[in-house]
């Protein structure tokens, strides 16, 4: 299970976009990929079809490995766990203070 969800916010920690913040805006657990805002963009050639009438060359976010982000808390990035309460879902919990995310 993985410590990152969809609408969280992260940086890039390794890779051609090092350093940038982004939103998730999907996550694949199976093959261990997140897709983030603004980051990895990749042109790329499209034909016209009924959903995009003129075609032409698009910008996508393309998937990067889940290993590569880490989630922000504030504006700084954390290692996180998860922990377990009595009677609870488990947490996810920065490591570095301890508070729940």
């Amino acid at each position: 299970m993985s410590n990152i969800k969809k609408n969280d916010n992260v940086m890039v920690i390794a890779g051609a976009s090092k350093g940038k913040p982004g939103t998730v805006v999907s996550v694949d657990p199976k093959k261990g990929r997140v897709i983030v805002s603004g980051v990895n963009v990749r042109k790329r050639h499209e034909k016209p079809s009924r959903t995009n009438q003129t075609g032409g060359i698009i910008e996508k976010e393309m998937p990067i490995a889940i290993s590569n982000v880490m989630l922000l808390e504030g504006n700084v990035p954390v290692r996180t766990r998860r922990t377990r309460e009595a009677g609870k879902a488990s947490v996810r919990v920065s490591v570095k203070t301890g508070k729940a995310l």
